[in-house]
């Protein structure tokens, strides 16, 4: 059921951050697209509240850049820019290099390395059949896994966040299935260097994997705006 109610228990998150968490799997997914406004007497109709709470929401999309907010206009949703993706793709792809390298160290056993191998062969049989929604599920759990398994619950939720905003980009087909065999190879390479317990390799690896999944999607985002 897509609505929310006001009364909560108190085991439950609080009201704003199940509104925002909603919205912005709406914006992620397609079902707010791009250029769509945000009007706060729908919102509040929706989730069962005040205007209020609805308005604390939409100034945090805004300042997590998922909205602009503007006088005598109202939120609207953000197109992703060429320009900004490639920015997201750059921190990312520090982030998640150093989150690669720390959880190869010492917080990666065996039975995780087949985790990741039964993950890269979903993956790579969600290509086979053509399964592209499988195939994107699968991808995101691969590079998820690193994040979580470093331990660091800021980086984690500062990545999480960036990746929200490119999986954006996913729904609009942009990603797939360009040069997907190359980018599934070099899944392997860090999942042979971590077994191989080879953090600083797989580490660079990852930044590398990250960089090249910004430039097969900049590769296709020629007409977005810069």
């Amino acid at each position: 059921m897509d609505h929310v109610r006001v009364a909560m228990r108190e085991s439950e998150k609080p009201l704003r951050e199940i509104i925002h968490n909603k919205l912005v799997e709406d914006i992620v997914q397609g079902r707010i697209n791009a250029g769509e406004k945000l009007l706060e007497s729908e919102l509040a109709k929706r989730f069962h509240v005040s205007r209020t709470p609805v308005r604390e929401v939409l100034v945090g999309l805004e300042e997590r850049g998922y909205i602009t907010l503007t006088k005598n206009v109202g939120a609207v949703v953000i197109k992703v820019s060429a320009r900004k993706m490639q920015e997201i793709y750059d921190v990312v792809a520090q982030l998640e290099g150093y989150a690669t390298r720390i959880a190869s160290t010492d917080k990666i056993g065996e039975k995780d390395i087949s985790y990741l191998q039964t993950l890269q062969n979903q993956m790579e049989d969600s290509i086979n059949k053509r399964e592209y929604t499988r195939y994107i599920q699968k991808n995101t759990e691969f590079h998820e896994f690193f994040i979580k398994k470093c331990g660091n619950e800021t980086l984690q939720q500062i990545v999480s966040d960036l990746r929200k905003r490119i999986y954006r980009l996913v729904t609009e087909g942009l990603t797939l299935p360009m040069h997907i065999d190359q980018y599934l190879a070099s899944h392997r390479k860090i999942i042979d260097a971590i077994s191989a317990r080879d953090p600083l390799k797989a580490e660079e690896l990852m930044k590398a994997h990250v960089e090249d999944a910004k430039d097969f999607l900049s590769s296709v985002m020629k007409d977005l705006p810069k």
